[in-house]
């Protein structure tokens, strides 16, 4: 049990992983470190598994659970992400348990052996990353915690992508002056990202993107196929990856790289560059956001995933006595969660106009809606609503419609369209 005089101010990263869970905390704004709740130390990673003892009922997680399971002691439980995933439920000793009853579960224990671990210290923020955010595992996840006493700005989701960013841009500058690599390689084969930096001009943008090749390396191979095969694959797969581009860094991580199988091939890639080898860098990049989030030092750095909008969208109006750009749509806000909606009136023109301003590329483009053969009324008595949508990261659909003039002028019901495409 770790206790001290002054209550710490404590910053958790939980790597939920669909087979196993680590967790990294920072204290007082220091360096997140690796953290076991097993009585081995040494132990870092958690089975993400269940199992209810059939004397007591009591709910065990982990490496005890397993060992639960292999006594045929309790009811066992595996693939609860899974479980959440596809709204399955379990009958456990007479009574159904959803998948997110499960989660909740398992995130409980969880924090209640970090609870007793740091007895006096304070939880000021939860950063959980997962594999692949999806709208329901992200609910799932949050309500789970919501169960346990977090909510709010106290907790974010993230997904392994943002995590390595934050990983990444964390480390000492000369690690990432140049482009970072990432080779992820677990039970669900082998992914590939790949940071690049854009330092030229504010905001600085942190771009990742992300490959899978799961098909070309897998488990399945890792089970069933001699060494000096996969890693004749893997370097295959490295030398394409890797031809001709600028790295200062590149991370491995994953069981898959458990072992010396690979370690040849890892060597080769040296020259030049950083390489580092580990099984903690998801839970210690989530650690990391909650310590880059508000933080001053960072407030020019833009970060930016496959799911991120590169570019901002403003219209031109006139608001608070002064004509403005007002921003309808952010850089680096989610394509799927953009829903910008505003209304104006028309003031002596048919026209409206837009500002487009791509973060990556640092350029900017106006563009002009004309709103061709509107409804002629009196001056300022037209009013129009304005929404942006994304049907992808680089596809934005600007959507306006006359709404009339209340009981003066009724709704002409005419829409106006325009598709951007910026990449």
């Amino acid at each position: 049990m770790e206790t001290s005089k002054n209550p710490k101010s404590l910053i958790i990263g939980l790597d939920l992983g669909v087979d196993t869970t680590q967790i990294s905390v920072s204290a007082d704004g220091g360096e997140p470190e690796s953290v076991s709740i097993s009585p081995n130390k040494s132990m870092f990673l958690i089975p993400t598994v269940l199992c209810v003892r059939y004397d007591t009922r009591d709910w065990i997680v982990g490496d005890d659970a397993i060992r639960c399971r292999n006594r045929e002691a309790g009811f066992f439980v595996n693939g609860i992400l899974e479980k959440v995933e596809n709204g399955d439920k379990v009958n456990i000793l007479g009574t159904d348990y959803t998948g997110n009853q499960l989660l909740e579960r398992f995130i409980r224990k969880i924090f209640t052996a970090l609870r007793q671990r740091y007895l006096r210290d304070n939880i000021e923020k939860i950063a959980v990353t997962v594999r692949n955010k999806t709208s329901v595992l992200q609910a799932a996840v949050e309500s789970a915690l919501a169960a346990v006493g977090f909510d709010g700005d106290k907790v974010s989701i993230l997904n392994y992508m943002e995590s390595f960013m934050y990983y990444s841009v964390s480390q000492k500058r000369e690690l990432w002056t140049n482009d970072v690599s990432l080779f992820d390689f677990d039970e669900e084969g082998l992914k590939y990202y790949q940071l690049s930096t854009s330092k030229k001009q504010l905001p600085i943008t942190v771009t990742a993107t992300g490959h899978d090749f799961s098909d070309e390396l897998n488990f399945t191979m890792l089970a069933g196929m001699v060494e000096t095969r996969l890693a004749g694959i893997f370097k295959n797969l490295t030398d394409k990856l890797l031809y001709r581009q600028i790295l200062s860094t590149i991370y491995f991580t994953g069981v898959g790289f458990d072992g010396d199988w690979a370690d040849d091939v890892i060597k080769s890639l040296c020259p030049g560059r950083r390489v580092f080898k580990g099984q903690n860098l998801y839970a210690k990049g989530a650690a990391y956001s909650g310590l880059i989030k508000g933080n001053e030092e960072y407030k020019d750095f833009l970060f930016l995933t496959d799911e991120q909008v590169r570019y901002s969208v403003s219209i031109r109006m006139f608001k608070d006595n002064r004509i403005g750009e007002y921003t309808l749509v952010a850089a680096g806000t989610n394509w799927q969660h953009v829903n910008a909606k505003t209304v104006g009136i028309l003031d002596n023109t048919d026209e409206i106009f837009f500002t487009v301003y791509h973060t990556v590329k640092k350029e900017t483009k106006h563009i002009v809606m004309n709103l061709r053969n509107i409804e002629q009324r009196e001056n300022k008595t037209t009013r129009v609503s304005v929404g942006v949508k994304f049907l992808d990261r680089d596809t934005a659909v600007i959507t306006i419609k006359d709404l009339g003039f209340g009981e003066f002028f009724g709704n002409s019901y005419r829409i106006w369209e325009k598709v951007i495409q910026y990449q």
